[in-house]
């Protein structure tokens, strides 16, 4: 007997959201002219703060070992997406912040993610789609704490 999407359990229906997401990030990346852009950069890129955030917070943010997030930095800082500083409280703690190159890709990024809401808002409606937001955020925040 098959299940329909509506009883299949959340975890892989999340799976396949998140599937669709990369994908549609792999293809209009290109496209909007950051070619070298993955979809697995891209939560880099949004995730970093306006002053600069620091290496350690991305990785935990990302669910990610610091040397794994420091691969994806290291690609970022060589294509002129992000550089490291020194930070100002403190000189011995080095931030990534995003380059002007790397504001333009997080706003195109921003862009298709609002893009991709609004395709969900029309099928789902938008109140349905704002407590879909609340509840995967409670989740999401409830989870961190682990």
């Amino acid at each position: 007997m098959r299940t329909t999407l509506a009883s299949q359990p959340i975890a892989p229906l999340v799976m396949r959201l998140h599937a669709a997401l990369a994908e549609v990030l792999h293809e209009a990346m290109p496209e909007a002219g950051f070619g070298d852009i993955r979809p697995t950069h891209c939560q880099v890129l949004r995730g970093i703060e306006p002053g600069g955030s620091r290496l350690t917070d991305l990785a935990t943010t990302a669910r990610m070992t610091k040397q794994s997030m420091g691969a994806l930095v290291d690609h970022l800082e060589a294509a002129g997406y992000v550089r490291r500083a020194q930070e100002h409280d403190d000189a011995r703690v080095k931030v990534i912040r995003l380059t002007p190159r790397g504001q333009q890709a997080a706003e195109t990024i921003a862009e298709i993610g609002a893009r991709i809401e609004a395709e969900w808002a029309d099928k789902i409606g938008r109140q349905r789609l704002e407590q879909l937001r609340a509840a995967l955020a409670a989740i999401a925040l409830d989870s961190g704490e682990r």
